[in-house]
């Protein structure tokens, strides 16, 4: 953690040394000697953090080094938030005055308050700054006497050289799992990849080597294969001991110099043979590695096979596995046949029965991972009364030294292969309750909030953030996932109890999950410095006082629900601050102090009944999230919200008495999430025009008020076509005139990268034209278009897959026109096969309660029209005067067929 830390703080420093701000903070060549002296101590850290496991005094010193680089990181955000203060008040300016940008500098400068404030405020920060490097100088002197390796190069957890032996008796739970593997190994048929890859993948001590080893044993597996080969490869992938491990299993090996002489003789031994290769441990995801082995391996037989055994799932992908099996924990019963095995060793019946029922308590801690099961088995074979097996039971597995030697290391193999910034985006969800359902997009705002993300180049903080969630999901350090329904990406999951307990581990003296009783206020007595990420749990009914005092603490999420309100005085310790969560409580009102939280990032304030914000939220100028979803009573945000001009997300869906945003939203360009845009009028809230900038605008966006526009040109400023990473648009009218109402729906018209639509309460007419140039758009709900007398044309959409429409009360015939067909143009067509909704699978009418005819033939002899060929569930409700459905529609009925309150039909 440590070295992503120094890393981001050396990021900083050099960009401070670039401009005028290294004057301010020491001097340029003060400030060069900083950063030369943190360059110096990263240069170990890497064999610092390993050697932490087994060494205390390593770890305290990393501790130092940590909390001087915190100190650091918070003097230079304090530095930037300041400076930027002259520039933000020209923003403002700029909207509200005549003044140019000169005169606006010029009257900042010639300021005596400013100029007084500036020179009291350089050198109050130049003072801190001095006795940072006093501080980090001493760390630096000390790192000598620990003999640190430079390129990391030291012992690590022991990676164990695997064989194909296996003491089946000691095996419980994986029968499935094996004839799973077996039956993939062994099918006979066509394969245009020779040798098929099959994989087995999951965290570290899930068991993948004694599944591969049960597999590699079994007598039908050694029937079927003429040639079978184990090859324990993990870290580094040596190709040259890898193909001598597999010629040897051939024939004799020469001595060869050349990579490309044996690679030959590789090509050459498996020529023809029908084989079972097993790689056991493969890290490497790189495909140049992999490629040179593979090619030669071609040469085998057909039905030749390659198991492999891997905890990234990338590698499983990189090598084109055929398939890939995600190996699961053992059932509750299993890891209880299993611990019992080791447990009870030697032990009386008596002893048995004595402590079976916490013996299952213990083995449940486990989690079904078994080299947990394993480990505590083994230790409680060792201790003999029921007070020693409940002090296990009560203690947290990063306490027992069984758990340090045993499991832990299993998991620092999967942990120091990450890069440092993933290494320390995942010990910060230690911070994360057990079984806590973690959301993925929560996750990758508070990971930007803590500064673990930099963009490089064009590469924004929310991809490097995806990418490192998927990096952690691949090697299994996430589990449950959660994806969503329509596009299966994953959008919330869960960490194991084990991997829960390594995170802790890796951050247990700086994340905490507290609840409070007597002991904990004890302890966190003792850590009022130390702490920087804490969990609050519990019925506590009050904060409890003693976090007031936690003034070094950076995330604080309270889990309290039966907490009601927020004293006035809760965040005058806790100036460093970068990410908030009380939308776990049920407090009313937020203290006007937030405001001081100016390192604050992250705001969650989700589902409260606050009726207003207090203005000084507008002060958080490093606020990068404000999430006020279900904030229900909410009426109004604050006036000067346009001052966060760093804001990227703005929360407020389900936010039903909120009905006008502030003047100057349209200053927030870095908005990504605005999830709706309530249009004002007569002067009071903001004009549609302020969409103008607001380019940077994804996923969903609702603009309600739509009928409040008097001017169309407005509408056109909103530039709606321009903003490409919108994929999900509602359009809410409460009807209006007809003419004017028209015109703005068209000129409302949005990219073409659009995906859904929501139309409803239009008052025109005529539905826009640009409806049909949407081609990527899948969801299309058209509601409440009430003077509408025709449906339109939207048989020729090629991506919709979900249509729905309610309320086309004037609408009294559903003609071809429909399908996007021009009767009389389509006469005279050349001879054609036209799909028509193409991809459409659900459609659905609601309310349509003047509609009599449903007719989609066409009487053209010259094309050949499929219609609907995908359809798989049709529903209409409420339509009492429909006759009859199409043809069509009856000779290839949909898989679903709903018909509601339509009398005539039913």
């Amino acid at each position: 953690m440590a070295d992503a830390l120094v890393s981001k703080v050396l990021q900083q420093l050099t960009s401070t040394i670039e401009n005028e701000s290294a004057l301010i903070l020491g001097g340029k060549k003060k400030v060069e000697k900083l950063t030369t002296t943190l360059t110096a101590i990263r240069s170990v850290l890497i064999d610092a953090e390993k050697k932490q496991v087994k060494e205390r005094s390593v770890r305290v010193w990393l501790e130092q080094l940590e909390a001087i680089s915190y100190d650091l990181d918070d003097l230079l955000d304090e530095w930037n938030t300041k400076i930027c203060e002259p520039k933000r008040m020209e923003i403002m300016d700029r909207h509200h005055s005549s003044l140019s940008k000169k005169m606006v500098r010029l009257s900042n400068f010639l300021s005596p308050c400013f100029c007084v404030n500036q020179l009291v405020m350089h050198r109050d920060i130049g003072s801190k700054m001095e006795c940072i490097k006093e501080r980090l100088d001493d760390v630096a002197n000390e790192k000598d006497k620990y003999h640190f390796d430079l390129d990391g190069k030291t012992e690590e957890a022991e990676r164990q050289e695997t064989t194909p032996l296996i003491d089946v008796s000691e095996v419980c739970g994986r029968d499935f799992d094996k004839d799973t593997i077996i039956s993939k190994l062994c099918e006979e048929g066509e394969e245009e990849n020779c040798p098929l890859i099959i994989s087995i993948a999951g965290m570290g001590g899930m068991g993948k080597t004694t599944l591969a080893q049960l597999v590699f044993s079994d007598d039908k597996v050694t029937a079927h294969f003429e040639h079978r080969i184990w090859v324990c490869v993990s870290e580094p992938f040596d190709r040259i001991r890898i193909a001598k491990t597999i010629i040897n299993a051939f024939d004799e090996l020469h001595t060869y110099i050349l990579w490309q002489h044996l690679q030959e003789h590789l090509r050459k031994s498996v020529m023809g043979k029908k084989f079972l290769l097993v790689l056991d441990d493969v890290w490497t995801d790189d495909f140049r590695i992999w490629e040179p082995i593979k090619v030669p391996l071609k040469s085998g037989a057909q039905g030749s096979r390659i198991l492999v055994t891997t905890r990234n799932e990338g590698v499983s992908k990189m090598m084109d596995a055929a398939y890939m099996l995600p190996l699961g924990k053992l059932s509750p019963e299993d890891s209880w046949s299993l611990f019992s095995k080791f447990a009870f060793y030697g032990k009386s019946r008596e002893d048995r029965d004595n402590l079976e029922i916490i013996g299952r308590e213990i083995a449940d801690k486990c989690q079904g991972l078994p080299l947990a099961v394993k480990s505590l088995g083994s230790l409680m074979r060792f201790k003999d009364t029921k007070q020693a097996w409940e002090s296990v039971l009560h203690s947290e597995l990063w306490e027992l030294e069984e758990a340090e030697r045993g499991i832990f290391p299993h998991l620092l193999l999967s942990y120091h292969d990450l890069s440092p910034p993933i290494k320390r985006c995942f010990a910060f969800c230690a911070i994360f309750p057990r079984d806590h359902k973690i959301e993925r997009e929560t996750l990758i705002q508070l990971w930007m909030a803590q500064g673990f993300l930099v963009p490089t180049g064009s590469v924004e903080m929310e991809q490097i953030g995806a990418e490192y969630f998927d990096n952690l999901v691949m090697r299994s350090f996430f589990q449950d996932l959660e994806r969503d329904r329509d596009n299966f990406s994953i959008v919330a999951c869960r960490m194991h109890d084990i991997v829960q307990s390594f995170a802790q581990f890796l951050s247990k003296n700086q994340c905490f999950v507290i609840e409070f009783d007597e002991k904990n206020v004890l302890e966190m007595a003792s850590l009022h410095t130390k702490a920087r990420h804490m969990t609050l749990t519990g019925r506590e009914k009050q904060f409890h006082p003693i976090i007031f005092n936690l003034k070094n603490l950076r995330t604080l999420q309270v889990l309290q629900k039966d907490v009601k309100t927020a004293p006035s005085d809760l965040f005058h310790g806790m100036q460093c601050l970068r990410g908030l969560d009380l939308s776990h409580t049920s407090i009313t009102g937020l203290p006007s102090a937030v405001g001081r939280l100016f390192h604050l990032r992250w705001l969650n304030l989700s589902g409260l009944n606050f009726v207003v914000l207090p203005d000084t939220i507008c002060k958080l100028y490093n606020l990068l999230a404000l999430k006020l979803h279900g904030c229900r009573r909410l009426h109004r945000l604050p006036r000067g919200l346009g001052k966060l001009i760093n804001l990227r997300y703005l929360n407020i869906e389900e936010t039903e008495s909120l009905s006008v945003l502030p003047q100057g939203i349209g200053r927030l360009s870095n908005l990504r999430t605005l999830s709706k845009f309530c249009i004002g009028e007569n002067g009071e809230g903001c004009n549609v025009g302020e969409l103008k900038n607001l380019n940077h605008l994804r996923g969903h966006l609702e603009i309600s008020g739509v009928e409040k526009v008097r001017d169309v040109n407005e509408v056109m400023e909103a530039n709606l076509k321009n903003k490409e990473h919108l994929r999900s648009l509602d359009l809410a009218f409460s009807f209006g005139g007809q003419e004017l109402i028209t015109n703005v729906l068209e000129a409302l018209q949005p990219h073409p990268n659009l995906e859904a639509l929501l139309v409803y309460d239009y008052g025109g007419s005529i539905l826009p034209s640009w409806m049909t140039l949407l081609t990527k758009m899948k969801d299309l709900k058209l509601l409440g278009c009430v003077n509408c007398k025709e449906l339109p044309s939207l048989g020729k959409l090629p991506s919709l897959e979900k249509l729905l429409i309610g309320h086309f009360n004037n609408v009294k015939c559903v003609g071809v026109e429909f399908l996007g067909i021009d009767p009389v143009t389509d006469q005279n067509s050349i001879t054609e096969s036209i799909v028509l909704f193409p991809k459409l699978k659900e459609l659905t009418f609601r309310y349509m309660v003047e509609w009599e005819n449903w007719d989609t033939t066409t009487t053209t002899s010259t094309a050949t029209r499929r219609t609907m060929p995908c359809l798989r569930s049709l529903s209409l409700y409420d339509c009492p005067k429909l006759k009859a459905i199409p043809e069509g529609l009856k000779q290839r009925p949909p898989e679903e067929l709903i018909i509601t309150r339509c009398p005539l039909l039913e």
